[in-house]
């Protein structure tokens, strides 16, 4: 503890250089309070060292002692655990479900958390997420968060985020951005204002300022939804390259990191290790060599058909139904579909090795297959390139084309017969839009689709413009409609009654809770992408049945049939849900493009559906039969169930001290006293309703914000709090009641708002750190409460000094920390105890009368230098302890480092043979220089991660550590 510019601060790292001594620290009182400095002690005039045995003693006179427990407890609870054992299972606001323990205990088995969560679509990796991210706080190792997601997903993850783990995320969506730019100095770095926040990756993709703002900050946790976007791809497109730079950036900006996504790979080994890359790139020396026992402990993989996943909800998700919509093409969409499929184009033939996914003529089919609108639209945009000089064309393509297009016009809305079928079928089902919680989910791959769709559908269904939405990306600042289209879609009391969705929207979306049907206007060329787009509807959650509908079309014409081979791939999705585990086998693609290709390969060579269906059979054969030998196939195809190293150090845990029974208690207590203590602070009394677990207390005018440089507008509560939409009417509610969280999460999708209006207490709730800060209200900085215990709690005459200690290791993080309580006697050594059982012996944490007693503050006073010494051998005693385990943990981790780096080193020579670059000449010295470079860059990786490790594992060597005297007991 330092004192400088008048301010007291905790000192977290420092660095001695040349030119002085460099600490960073953090304010603990003052304006600058929270604030992390930097400061050149040799320029600061008034640099001090705080002795920790000089604080004044104030004698607590509340009744029962509430404001010295209220204080302490306040203490207990803002100190981070070292321990390895979890701390939210079976507590935060969700399902207790024991698969989703596996990763959580796989993360804390880590000292750098790097973590693949692949689980299968709808199993809940966003829960999984806000889990691991809850224990992190809990331990201090995440103050900065980031999390970037699709535009689609923002406002759903941070809702989760916060209604389920009370994490508040600042939403930088295009809304809240525009807004701050006239706030935030253009030099000022936005993310310098959040502590934790959730932007889009088509934000940064498109907004250099913002994506230099990122290059310059740092994060204690990033978390990548949908993380296969950043994957290195066969097919790897320009925005696919800008998303997987800036992934690998933000891997390097990070100390913890976790990928999410259901489809880690492309069915390549380079695809999954550019992943694994990103977490750790010691551990793959060849991405052509993927080793499984060299990633199991960075990876989490389960099917819907894993045993734990079967076990946990296999009875609780509702059975879905496949619905086949067979139909007979019209007489025109016959003369169409058959034109396509005998249509032979110069532009085609002139490259005839060309992938079947690149001839105009599978463009063609994709589109018909679609709609007549679709592909009209298609043909129209190559006529007016041609026609403008911009494509290659002979005549006869032109004409060709040009015909086409004039039988697609003939084909109007009473000829479309999907169209009509989709009608038929509604009338079927006797669905009109008036019951609020049989939504309809439309999917169509085409923009254009979705258009005519959403335009036609209104019309012939007599439904007013709010009862349709429309979601299809087309926009880049479609950000806000998005957000409230889906939000809407969730609401009961919302008239929207029909979403109709391109594929932007088949990924993460809980479109379930007012839908269980969902409607495949054109089957995707992809499997994965079927499954994910079911997955909307078909999820945790669901509490009816899914019915998924598809349409095919029944064509009189033999090359026509051939053409429609889509309904092979529900069958294997079928097939998938009855034990297969990764449908990706069927294609030999985890990606949803490539697998659009092999598709589209098997349509443009007309082989038929059974040919198809035979091919997709023999490589999921293949796969099955290489499973049991073939590691980097059992590595890409496999499931990673949780199979983790023990945790490299034990970290001594000790029982976190407690003085009341739960939290609920605590807040109660904590909110009564800081409104009779200051009247300014909660100008009304707390309303607590002990039956019902519910506190309900205004908003508080310090933890609202100023307007100034950050998200909220001034009166809105502070972002680093809560969402501002997590406040209604200016009060907060809290329960400590999962049943009564879950209810006003029900709630809220009938309510106008679509956030519930109660909110989740519990252990990681941001309220525990405002009272923190409001604690000092009964004991200011540098004072510390003293109490006289009546008779029989303490021996007359006896002082027990409660204190707090760490040890830090070299970036200031604790690597122990400990609560002592040192007894002293008149004449005897003091006696350390540890605070649980202090709290037992002397019945702190019951009742207990305050006399008044008056103490002999001098006398007690002089007893502190005793007790601040006792408690410093006592950790230092404690360090002795654990540094021969630390060193051999670092040893081992630092000789498991240097062989992974001789792998390396050994792919380089395999890689560039053994020319030296003073013997080689011309190509020879070309590779012998571009070795150097990589065995230059492999020594710079492997000492990065050295240094990472030997800077979080060593402890400082200080023959005074830190420690703070607590609270003081006087018999």
């Amino acid at each position: 503890m330092i004192r400088v510019r008048s301010t007291n601060w905790k000192v977290q790292s420092v660095n001695r250089r040349s030119d002085g001594c460099v600490v960073v620290c953090r304010a603990i009182n003052g304006i600058a309070k929270g604030k992390t400095s930097h400061f050149l002690l040799e320029l600061e005039k008034d640099f001090a060292t705080l002795d920790p045995a000089d604080v004044e003693l104030i004698q607590d006179e509340s009744a029962g002692f509430i404001d010295t427990k209220l204080f302490l407890e306040a203490s207990f609870r803002h100190t981070p655990t070292t321990s390895r054992e979890p701390l939210t299972l079976g507590k935060a606001a969700i399902d207790d479900l024991s698969f989703q323990h596996v990763p959580v205990r796989a993360a804390l088995n880590q000292d750098r958390v790097r973590l693949l969560i692949a689980d299968d679509v709808g199993l809940g990796k966003t829960l999984e997420a806000g889990l691991i991210a809850s224990e992190l706080i809990l331990r201090g190792r995440a103050k900065r968060i980031l999390v970037v997601t699709t535009r689609s997903m923002l406002k759903q993850f941070q809702k989760e985020f916060w209604t389920r783990f009370s994490i508040p995320l600042s939403r930088l969506d295009s809304a809240a951005i525009r807004r701050m730019r006239n706030q935030i100095p253009a030099h000022y770095n936005v993310f310098d204002q959040f502590d934790r926040a959730i932007v889009s990756i088509d934000t940064l993709k498109r907004d250099s300022q913002i994506r230099a703002a990122l290059e310059q900050s740092t994060w204690e946790l990033v978390i990548i939804d949908e993380a296969h976007s950043a994957a290195r791809r066969a097919k790897s497109k320009g925005d696919q390259s800008l998303r997987a730079r800036l992934a690998k950036l933000l891997s390097r900006r990070a100390d913890s990191l976790l990928l999410l996504t259901a489809t880690p790979h492309d069915g390549s080994q380079e695809s999954f290790a550019s992943l694994i890359e990103m977490l750790d790139p010691t551990r793959i020396p060849a991405a052509k060599d993927l080793r499984r026992d060299d990633i199991e402990d960075l990876v989490i993989r389960r099917f819907r058909t894993s045993p734990e996943v079967i076990e946990a909800i296999g009875k609780i998700i509702p059975k879905r139904k496949l619905n086949p919509r067979h139909f007979p093409l019209s007489n025109a969409e016959e003369l169409v579909y058959q034109q396509i499929a005998e249509l032979q184009l110069d532009m085609d033939v002139e490259k005839p090795k060309t992938r079947g996914m690149d001839l105009f003529r599978t463009t063609l089919a994709k589109a018909i297959f679609s709609s007549p609108a679709a592909c009209l639209e298609t043909v129209e945009r190559r006529l007016a390139s041609m026609r403008a000089g911009m494509a290659g064309s002979s005549a006869a393509d032109r004409g060709r084309l040009e015909n086409l297009a004039e039988n697609l016009g003939m084909i109007g809305k009473a000829e479309f017969s999907k169209y009509q079928n989709l009608l038929a079928m509604l009338k079927e089902m006797k669905w009109t839009g008036s019951e609020k919680r049989d939504r309809l989910v439309i999917f169509s791959e085409r923009i254009r689709t979705v258009a005519w769709l959403e335009e036609r559908l209104k019309a012939d269904l007599e439904l007013d413009d709010d009862m349709v939405g429309r979601i299809d990306g087309g926009s880049v600042e479609a950000d806000e409609n998005i957000q409230k289209v889906l939000e809407d879609f969730g609401q009961l009391n919302k008239p929207i009654r029909i979403l109709i969705a391109s594929d932007m929207a088949s990924e993460g979306l809980n479109l379930h809770f007012q839908s269980h049907r969902l409607i495949h206007f054109d089957l995707p060329w992809s499997l994965l992408r079927f499954q994910q787009r079911n997955g909307r509807i078909d999820r945790y959650g669901q509490d009816r049945p899914p019915q998924i509908y598809y349409f095919v079309g029944d064509s009189a014409h033999p090359r026509v049939r051939d053409m429609w081979v889509l309904e092979k791939l529900v069958a294997k999705d079928e097939a998938a849900q009855l034990g297969v585990g990764d449908p990706a086998v069927f294609l030999g693609q985890g990606d949803a493009d490539l697998e659009e290709e092999v598709v589209a390969n098997a349509i443009s060579s007309g082989a038929g559906a059974d040919a198809f269906e035979a091919e997709m059979d023999r490589r999921a054969a293949e796969v099955k039969s290489r499973e049991s030998f073939d590691d980097a196939f059992d590595s890409l195809f496999g499931d990673f169930s949780g199979a983790c190293a023990k945790p490299t150090m034990s970290a001594t845990a000790q029982d976190q001290p407690r003085l009341f029974q739960h939290t609920f208690a605590y807040a109660s207590e904590m909110l009564r006293r800081l409104h009779e203590r200051h009247d300014g602070l909660l100008a009304d009394a707390p309303i607590i309703d002990q039956t019902e677990g519910m506190i309900q207390f205004a908003l508080p005018e310090d933890m609202t914000s100023d307007g100034g440089l950050g998200y909220s507008r001034s009166g809105e509560v502070d972002e680093k709090y809560m969402p501002a939409e997590a406040i209604h009417g200016g009060k907060i509610r809290l329960t400590s009641k999962k049943n009564v969280i879950d209810t006003a999460i029900e709630q809220a999708r009938s309510d106008e708002r679509a956030w519930p209006g109660v909110q989740f207490l519990w252990d990681g709730h941001t309220i525990l750190s405002w009272f923190s800060d409001r604690s000092e209200i009964f004991f200011p900085d540098r004072s510390t409460p003293l109490c006289i215990v009546p008779g029989g709690r303490l021996a007359k005459g006896e002082v027990c000094v409660v204190l707090h200690g760490a040890i830090p290791n070299e970036v200031g993080s604790p690597i122990v920390d400990l609560w002592g309580v040192v007894c002293l006697n008149d004449g005897q050594a003091p006696a350390i105890e540890d605070v649980p059982s202090f709290i037992s012996r002397t019945r702190l944490n019951e009742k207990l009368p305050n006399t008044q007693a008056r103490a002999d503050t001098v006398a007690l006073q002089s007893l502190m230098p005793v007790a601040v010494d006792a408690f410093q051998s006592h950790l230092v005693g404690v360090r002795r302890q654990r540094e021969a385990e630390i060193e051999r943990s670092l040893d081992e981790t630092l000789a498991r480092l240097g062989a992974l780096q001789s792998r390396f080193v050994e792919q380089i020579e395999l890689d560039l043979g053994a020319t030296e670059p003073n013997t080689a000449l011309g190509l020879d010295r070309r590779r012998a220089l571009k070795k150097e470079n990589r065995r230059r860059d492999v020594e710079e990786m492997f000492s990065d991660w050295s240094s990472w490790f030997q800077r979080n594992r060593t402890m400082v060597k200080d023959p005074n550590p830190y420690v703070e005297i607590k609270a003081v007991f006087a018999g």
